[in-house]
Order: C-alpha cells, then sequence, then structure tokens
C-alpha cells in the first residue's frame, strides 16, 4: 500500500513531464492521506503557480506558514505569487519576513527588489539587487536588473558598468546586450547601440524588440534605409506590432514615400482602431502628400480619442494655417497653450498667423511670449523682426534680426530682410552685404 510519501514522489515525476493537473490531483490525494504533509501543500502550490493560478497557490502556502510558521521559503514562494498577483505591498512584507529568517536568502533580497521596481522605489530595488549579488556574486540577472533600475533614474554610466558585469558572467545573455544597448542609445553612442542590438539578434534571431531598437538608432543617425529593412523585419516577426507599423511609417515619410507611410499608418490604425497617435502620423503623412482634408479629419479624430493630445491640436493647427483657415489655426494653437502653457513653439505659431491677419499687436505679444519661455529661439525673434519692419519700426527689426543671426549664423532669410532694412534706411553698403550673406544660404529674395 502507497503512504502519502510514495503518493507525492508521484506528483513529482509529473511535474516533470509536464502533466500539472494530474499533478495537482495526486498532491491532492497526498493531502488527503495526512493533512500536516508540508511538503504536499508546497508541491501543490507550486503547481498551481505553474498554471497560473496564483491566489489558490497563496492558499496552499498559506497552509503551509500555519505548520511552519518560520519557514523562508514559504514566506518567498508566498511572496513570489503575491507579485505576479501585482499585490507588491504583499509581496514586500512576505520577502521582508523572509530574509529576516534566513539574511542571506539571495532570491527574496531579488524578488523584494523587483517588487520595489515595480512600486518605482528604485534606491531600495538597487539596494535589494545590491544584496543579491552580495550573495549570489554570479546571478547576471541581478547585475542586469540593478542597471535598469540605474538607467531610470538616468544613470547610465552605472547602468553600463552592471551590464558590462552581467555580460563577463553570461557573454550570451540577452538582455543585458539589449539594456546595454538602450543605454548606449540614451548616451547617444549610437554605433554600439546598434553593435550592441546587433548581438542580441545573434543570439536571438528571431527577438522582433531588437530589430525595432536597432531601426530606432538608425533613424536617429539618418539611416532611413537600415532604419526601414529593421523595421520590416520586426513586422516580419511580430505582424501586430502597432508601434513597428507606426515608426517604419515615419520613416517612410522622411524619405517622401507618403503612399508607403499611409499604407504602414492604415495597417496600424487597423490594428488598433483607438490608437491616437497613428491618426496624427497619418494626418502628418497626408498633409505631405497634399491631402489636407485627409489631414484634418485624422487630426479630429485622434482628439476625439484624446481630447488632450497636444501634437493632433498643433498639427491640425499647421494644415488649417495652410488652408487659410486662420481662425481654425489659432484656436488649435490656444488650445495647446491652454493644455502646455510652457510651449514656446506654440506662442510663435499663433503669432505668424495673428501676423496673416494682420493683428499685429497680438503677433507681438505672442513672439513676446515665446521668447520668455525660450531665449535662444530664434525663429521668434526673427518674425518678431518680421512684425516691427512690418510697423516701420527698423531698429528694432534690426536689433531682432541680429539677435536671430547671432542665434542661428546660417539664417539667410533673416539677412535678407535685415538688408531690406539697411535698404529702405539708405545704407547701401550693409544692405548689399546682407544679400550676399542671404544668397550664400540660398535665399536671393526673387
Amino acid at each position: 500500500m502507497f503512504d502519502e510519501t510514495d503518493v507525492l514522489r508521484r506528483g513529482v515525476e509529473l511535474m516533470e513531464k509536464n502533466d500539472v493537473d494530474q499533478a495537482i490531483s495526486v498532491f491532492t490525494e497526498a493531502i488527503e492521506l495526512n493533512g500536516q504533509y508540508i511538503e504536499a501543500y508546497y508541491s501543490r502550490g507550486n503547481a498551481y503557480e505553474e498554471k497560473g493560478d496564483h491566489d489558490t497557490a497563496i492558499a496552499d502556502y498559506n497552509t503551509v506558514l500555519k505548520l511552519s510558521p518560520n519557514d523562508p521559503v514559504a514566506y518567498y514562494n508566498r511572496g513570489s505569487a503575491y507579485a505576479k498577483t501585482a499585490n507588491y505591498d504583499k509581496a514586500i512584507s512576505d520577502f521582508d519576513k523572509a530574509v529576516r529568517l534566513d539574511p542571506k536568502y539571495a532570491k527574496a533580497y531579488y524578488n523584494r527588489g523587483y517588487a520595489y521596481f515595480k512600486k518605482a522605489l528604485f534606491d531600495r530595488a538597487i539596494a535589494d539587487y545590491t544584496a543579491t549579488i552580495e550573495f549570489a556574486p554570479e546571478d547576471a540577472d541581478a547585475y542586469v536588473s540593478r542597471g535598469l533600475a540605474q538607467a531610470i533614474q538616468g544613470n547610465f554610466d552605472e547602468a553600463v558598468a552592471d551590464y558590462d558585469r552581467a555580460i563577463e558572467i553570461d557573454p550570451k545573455h540577452a538582455k543585458a546586450h539589449g539594456n546595454r544597448g538602450n543605454a548606449y542609445d540614451k548616451r547617444g553612442n549610437l554605433e554600439d547601440a546598434i553593435a550592441e542590438y546587433g548581438k542580441v539578434i545573434e543570439i536571438n534571431p528571431n527577438d522582433a524588440k531588437a530589430y525595432s531598437n536597432r531601426a530606432i538608432a538608425h533613424y536617429k543617425m539618418g539611416e532611413l534605409d537600415k532604419a526601414i529593412a529593421d523595421y520590416s523585419q520586426s513586422i516580419g516577426l511580430n505582424p501586430k506590432s502597432t508601434r513597428a507599423y507606426c515608426s517604419r511609417g515615419i520613416a517612410y515619410s522622411r524619405r517622401r514615400q507618403n503612399d508607403k507611410a499611409i499604407a504602414d499608418f492604415d495597417e496600424a490604425i487597423r490594428l488598433q482602431p483607438k490608437n491616437a497617435d497613428a491618426y496624427v502620423c497619418r494626418g502628418n503623412a497626408r498633409s505631405a502628400s497634399g491631402d489636407q482634408q485627409g489631414a484634418v479629419k485624422d487630426h479630429t479624430e485622434a482628439i476625439r480619442l484624446d481630447p488632450e493630445l497636444v501634437k493632433a491640436y498643433y498639427n491640425r493647427g499647421m494644415v488649417y494655417g495652410t488652408g487659410n483657415n486662420l481662425d481654425g489655426a489659432i484656436a488649435d494653437y490656444t488650445k495647446v497653450i491652454e493644455l502646455d502653457p510652457d510651449d514656446a513653439h506654440a506662442y510663435c505659431h499663433r503669432g505668424v498667423v495673428f501676423t496673416r491677419k494682420g493683428d499685429l499687436p497680438a503677433a507681438v505679444t505672442d513672439f513676446e511670449k515665446a521668447i520668455k519661455l525660450d531665449s535662444e529661439y530664434s525663429r521668434a525673434y526673427y518674425n518678431r523682426g518680421l512684425v516691427h519692419m512690418i510697423q516701420g519700426n527698423l531698429d528694432a527689426a534690426v536689433s531682432d534680426f541680429n539677435e536671430a543671426i547671432r542665434l542661428t549664423p546660417s539664417y539667410g532669410i533673416a539677412y535678407y530682410n535685415r538688408g531690406l532694412v539697411f535698404k529702405g534706411k539708405g545704407d547701401t553698403a550693409r544692405a548689399n552685404a546682407d544679400f550676399a550673406k542671404a544668397k550664400k544660404f540660398g535665399v536671393t529674395g526673387k
């Protein structure tokens, strides 16, 4: 006749064969034979965890702790189950008990660090990952996790150092290479980032995210063909990635291949009909292809989906301005300013529209606000200079054009208009000098 130990052993064998449901039945049989059998509750709890039934697993770990209240592993297991249900406070409480009972319990420190990370308590997470490393110095995952917490706080050098160590321990640790690539990207080391994402792809050729990340780096470097190729690989591996379609569409837009861009945004919207960003991107591509009506329709839909999406108002305002719907443009830029009062560009663009409407005092007020928000905004100085020029305030116009040119020495149109002012003041020599400068930068006034 079998006793509970034999029954437990049979359940363990079933788990090794991945027959989880049958194993649970067998562990339950062992518990029925001996209601105090801690190992059976442990094993059944682990089996429920394997199934993703975390609440039932927690119930079994509760029983273990009633039978053995000083068992650090039981606290660890229950804490892990709580973490998987996003109950991070209870998880932390259990991991606290686990490390109090076993101060060298590396896994408990690691998982408590994870719980702190999910609560955005990054300093505490780093402290726990550091404790994990102290007690398990060859744990590459601990270095990777600590590196990620450092990176989120902007400590990219410390993050790279942790990823370096993880890769020394495990040269094929794909996450370490990928995260190091992300840190290089944030530091502006795009070639190094590309190399890291390439290593991830060598380790796992089916990693769609690695292709997307490498595509982003190529895009930042202006290598649009390579970016598009990588986004295409990513889409091939994950055809439901809305982000990849949108990103490839943006790359096509930058190459002025608007038909291909629109096709990608169409697919992104088909996959995710409530993606407001995709509508904004398609609106921009439609505008670039001359379909202003379609552009307005897309930006309006984006606003319906997300009434606080600043770029939708901003871009619709630009389309309205292009189509001479000046009141519509002003209304949209005003909404941008309402949502983001520190947006200097919105003030500058609204000022341009006020200029076109002939409301010069309102235009000057907007340009002055833009300059107050960004004292190095050369276009705002230039535009205010134009208004001063229109108003006949020639000295003020020259002063603004001077500042625009100081901030942007290649500002051809600013040289040209300053030349016009000098010409109007009878200063032919300085006017001709400015016209020559403007011509050098491709502005002739013709």
